[in-house]
C-alpha cells in the first residue's frame, strides 16, 4: 500500500504464501483451487481413518466425517486458513494417541507446531486443543492412578509446541499479529467474524453437528473421556462466537462423535452384521472404486459446465471484482496515489501491483482501528473526505459506482469518471 510504505507486518503466513504463489505460477487460478482441495481433501481424509480407528465402525465414521465437511464447507476458500484444517486434523492424531497412551514421538509436536506457526495464524487453536487435553488428563487423575511418565509427557509436549511457535522469520511477533486484531470495524462487517446465522442453510449442519455432540455426549456421558468434552465444548463455545472456527470444531467432533455413535451401536446385531459387509465389499474393491468414481463424476460436471459457459471453471467475477476496471486500468495506467474499495485491494494488487500501490487491503490487523475508521469515513463521503483524499495524495478512485464516494465525487467539479462499468467506476482529478 501507499498510505503505509515502508512499516512492517510479521510475514506469519509466508509458507502459504508460498505456496499459493507456486500454484499460480504453475496453473493460475486453476492451480490455486486444486491446492486447496487437495488441502481439504487431505484434512477429511485424516480425520474419516481416525473416526474409523477410534469407533471400529465404517458407516459412523463417514456418516460424521461427510457430515463434518458439510458443516465446514461455508469456510472453504482459497485462503491460508485451509491449511489450519489440515494440520488441526493431523495434530488431533497426535493428542489422541498421548490420550490413549500410545509411543508417539515428542518430536512430532514442535514438528508439527514449526509448520503451523509458519503457515497460518490458526496454530493458536493446537495450543488450545493441548491445553483441553492436558486437562482432561488431570481430571482423569483424579479418578484413577496415571500411568508413570504420562504428566511429564504432556508439559514436555506443551513447552515443546510452544518453543516451537517462535521459530518464524519474526520470531515472536507472529504472536502479536495474531492476538492483536481487534478492529471493531472489521469484526462487525465480516460475516465470518460474526456469531453464525442459523437462518442460513449453509450453517444448518453445524447446528445438527453440535445437537447431536449434546445428545450422543449425554447417552455416553459415563464413558465420555474429560478430554474430548472439553475439546468439544471449548472449539463449539468459539465456533458460535465466530462462524470461521466451525471447520474447527467439525474436524475435532467428527473422531468423538464416530466413537461414540460406536460406543452406543455395538450391541446391537444386526447393525454388525451391516458393518461387516460393508467392510468386505471395501476390501475386494481395495479401496479404488469410490475415488475412481467420484473423479469421473467430477469430470463430467467440470466439462458439461465448460460446454455450457464456454470457459473455464475457475475465475473471478466480474459481478463482484473489478475484472473491466483492472483491465482497463493495465491499458490506461494513472499516475499518482489510489483510493480503492476496502474488499477489492487483495484483487487490485493481485493484478496490478508492483505498478499500483492500495490505498488499503484486507489485511485489517496491519492497517489497525483508526485507519480503518477513516477509510470508512471517506468512504461514506463524510464531510471532509477530500481533504483527506488530498492529504493522503489520491490521484483516483475505484469503488462500486453506488458507494457515496462515488456520487459525491461524480457531483464535486474537481473529479471525473474515466471508466465505468456496472461493478466499478474509476474517477480521477480534473
Amino acid at each position: 500500500s501507499h498510505t503505509l510504505a515502508g512499516q512492517s507486518r510479521p510475514p506469519y503466513e509466508w509458507m502459504a504464501q508460498l505456496l499459493f504463489a507456486i500454484a499460480d505460477r504453475a496453473l493460475g487460478l486453476d492451480g490455486v483451487v486444486l491446492l486447496t482441495a487437495f488441502i481439504l481433501a487431505a484434512a477429511f481424509l485424516i480425520t474419516c481413518g481416525e473416526a474409523i480407528r477410534r469407533s471400529r465402525t465404517a458407516l459412523p465414521a463417514l456418516l460424521f466425517t461427510l457430515w463434518a465437511a458439510a458443516a465446514s464447507s461455508l469456510h472453504w476458500l482459497t485462503r491460508p486458513h485451509v491449511f489450519s484444517l489440515l494440520l488441526l486434523a493431523t495434530w488431533l492424531t497426535r493428542l489422541e494417541g498421548l490420550h490413549e497412551g500410545r509411543k508417539i514421538p515428542l518430536w512430532h509436536f514442535p514438528a508439527i507446531m514449526l509448520i503451523w506457526a509458519n503457515t497460518h495464524g490458526g496454530f493458536i487453536f493446537g495450543l488450545l486443543a493441548w491445553l483441553a487435553y492436558f486437562a482432561g488428563w488431570l481430571w482423569s487423575t483424579r479418578r484413577e492412578r496415571p500411568a508413570a511418565g504420562i504428566g511429564p509427557r504432556w508439559i514436555l509436549t506443551g513447552i515443546a509446541a510452544v518453543a516451537a511457535t517462535v521459530i518464524t522469520p519474526d520470531s515472536w511477533r507472529n504472536w502479536e499479529a495474531v492476538l492483536g486484531n481487534r478492529s471493531a470495524y472489521i469484526l462487525n462487517r465480516t460475516v465470518e467474524t460474526m456469531p453464525p446465522d442459523f437462518s442460513q442453510p449453509g450453517v444448518w449442519p453445524f447446528a445438527g453437528l453440535l445437537c447431536a455432540a449434546v445428545i450422543l455426549g449425554l447417552l455416553n456421558r459415563r464413558r465420555a473421556a474429560a478430554a474430548h468434552v472439553l475439546l468439544l465444548a471449548g472449539l463449539g463455545g468459539i465456533s458460535l462466537l465466530m462462524a470461521r472456527n466451525i471447520p474447527l470444531f467439525a474436524i475435532a467432533a467428527a473422531p468423538i462423535l464416530a466413537s461414540w455413535a460406536g460406543e452406543i451401536s455395538a450391541g446391537v446385531t444386526r447393525w454388525q452384521t451391516v458393518e461387516a459387509n460393508i467392510l468386505a465389499i471395501d476390501t475386494r474393491l481395495k479401496g479404488l472404486v469410490w475415488p475412481v468414481l467420484l473423479t469421473c463424476l467430477a469430470a463430467l460436471g467440470l466439462a458439461g459446465f465448460q460446454r455450457t459457459a464456454g470457459r473455464t471453471v475457475f475465475d473471478f467475477d466480474p459481478r463482484l471484482f473489478p475484472v473491466g476496471a483492472a483491465s482497463w486500468l493495465e491499458e490506461h495506467p494513472p499516475q499518482g496515489n489510489m483510493f480503492n474499495d476496502f474488499n477489492w485491494g487483495g484483487y487490485l494488487l493481485y493484478r496490478l501491483w508492483p505498478r499500483q500501490r492500495v490505498y488499503v487491503d484486507s489485511q485489517s490487523d496491519f492497517y489497525g482501528e483508526a485507519f480503518l475508521r477513516r477509510y470508512e469515513q471517506i468512504y461514506q463521503a463524510g464531510s471532509d473526505w477530500e481533504r483527506q483524499l488530498t492529504e493522503a495524495q489520491v490521484a483516483w478512485i475505484i469503488v462500486p459506482p453506488g458507494s457515496g464516494l462515488a456520487q459525491a465525487a461524480q457531483a464535486s467539479s474537481q473529479w471525473r469518471a474515466a471508466f465505468q462499468d456496472s461493478t466499478a467506476i474509476i474517477l480521477v482529478r480534473k
